[in-house]
């Protein structure tokens, strides 16, 4: 059994890539204006790009302020049996290997393809993150990124290439950033004081350490169950969790008991820091994946 606990990057299982023959990329133009879903746990931005046996649903959804999004395109021209990786990118030149990617075959003969990522360039991203910068740099950051990418390209396995002609993400981002100020404001916090937030609240010791083999829910083991939780801990002025809130869930709904149940249990935090260096209640929104096998 393998168990995988709390991750920046949505994991799953990791499989060897099959190599395609190459082709040349396909290029999908919007069949849809953007939607932009206000739920209770997330903003969810979604378009339709191609037509038939060609279409791609792309939708890009955060559960909290940040450069890190939940991604998943869904289609059947991003099928086949072969392929077990992929790389993205927003924009040319930008090219990221996803690690671990989820998928899934449906009986229409779509597949689905989850994951994390980000529309910072991965050079940025290394920047920011040698240099320890603090979350007014990585929104200035994505502001800028958002500005120049004007496509979303995804490479299945070694060489076939979809490419999502988006247009210019801005106005997308900014759309996005309010749904998140109101999403925040919902949790009770304001969503102002968040943004002055210079560092969030950090996990104590290893996070891994908090999690073993025997959290892994019985019934679910027996099932050979796999799944993904997506939750929020709220964490006061003292590093303290006060609540526990489950945002996603994919799965058995044991999954999500035990992440809060352990969590609120084990779980160890300094607080969020302003910028002048003051403790501040927050929030800190993280995954787990399950994984037998």
């Amino acid at each position: 059994m393998k168990f995988v606990t709390p991750l920046f990057v949505l994991a799953g299982l990791q499989l060897a890539a099959a190599p395609l023959s190459a082709a040349e990329p396909v290029v999908l133009q919007p069949a849809s204006n953007w939607n932009l879903d206000y739920s209770k746990e997330s903003c969810r931005l979604g378009r339709k790009f191609g037509e038939g046996e060609n279409q791609v649903f792309l939708v890009m959804t955060k559960y909290a302020p940040g450069t890190s999004m939940e991604i998943i395109a869904s289609g059947r021209l991003l099928h086949d049996k072969r392929v077990r990786s992929l790389h993205y990118s927003f924009g040319e030149g930008n090219e990221v290997e996803v690690e671990q990617p989820l998928f899934g075959d449906l009986e229409n003969g779509e597949r689905i393809w989850q994951w994390s990522g980000s529309i910072l360039p991965p050079d940025t991203q290394k920047a920011l993150e040698d240099a320890e910068a603090d979350t007014t740099a990585y929104r200035t950051a994505e502001e800028n990124a958002a500005a120049l990418a004007d496509s979303f390209t995804m490479k299945l396995g070694g060489s076939k290439k979809v490419t999502l002609e988006t247009g210019r993400l801005a106005a997308g981002k900014k759309a996005m950033d309010d749904c998140l100020a109101s999403l925040v404001k919902s949790w009770g916090y304001d969503p102002e004081i968040i943004a002055t937030i210079a560092q969030g609240p950090e996990p104590v010791g290893r996070i891994t350490q908090w999690f073993n083999t025997n959290d892994y829910p019985t019934v679910a083991l027996r099932k050979d169950l796999s799944g993904a939780v997506r939750f929020r801990l709220d964490i006061d002025e003292s590093g303290q969790i006060t609540d526990c809130t489950i945002q996603s869930s994919y799965s058995d709904p044991a999954f999500p008991e035990t992440v809060c149940k352990e969590f609120t249990r084990r779980g160890r935090f300094t607080p969020a820091r302003n910028a002048a260096g003051e403790p501040v209640a927050s929030y800190w929104a993280n995954t787990v994946l399950f994984v037998t096998g």
